[in-house]
């Protein structure tokens, strides 16, 4: 991916999401090099969407006055989290490509943390090919490829969240 495609996804998102987003980036890494220096891998594929959908609720607490906005409109709040949790990911790319020289060839091998080192360029190419060729259930055609490489076996339940952000991702992607 280049310098330009990553530009072109991280407008389509707005400003305010990108803000956000810098800061659920900022607030992982100072989590991930201090409090939960002792927690395994997986937790921070999903640490940037569970704090984006949190930042984001009280973001939108914050702008609108009232906690009722978000029980009334949690559909809004629930897709504003997980763009700024797809945004802070993309970040987290964008400097570990440029910024800190450490090569990523892919954006999805930041996420594959359940497949060995050695076979994640093998997976992610799987698995984008298998989202551009199926149209109806992209969910299972992901979930299969994820289960064909993943290294112990993830339980079902955490293979179909790591499914689903991987299906939303590869949707925001150009």
């Amino acid at each position: 991916m280049t310098v330009i495609e990553l530009y072109g996804v991280l407008r389509r998102y707005g400003v305010d999401v990108l803000l956000l987003a810098l800061g659920v980036t900022l607030l992982t890494s100072l989590l991930k090099k201090t409090v939960m220096k002792s927690v395994g891998k997986k937790v921070f594929v999903f640490l940037p969407f569970g704090l984006g959908i949190l930042i984001y609720a009280l973001y939108s607490i914050s702008t609108r006055g009232c906690a009722a906005f978000v029980g009334g409109e949690w559909t809004s709040v629930l897709g504003g989290g997980l763009s700024t949790g797809s945004a802070a990911t993309l970040y987290y790319v964008f400097y570990e490509q440029l910024l800190r020289g450490k090569i990523v060839m892919d954006p999805l091998e930041p996420l594959l943390t359940c497949v060995p080192e050695d076979k994640r360029a093998e997976a992610s190419a799987a698995i984008s090919e298998a989202f551009a060729a199926e149209k109806e259930d992209r969910l299972s055609a992901i979930s299969a490829q994820l289960e064909a490489f993943c290294d112990p076996p993830l339980p079902k339940e955490e293979l179909l969240c790591l499914a689903s952000v991987l299906e939303g991702y590869l949707t925001a992607l150009p």
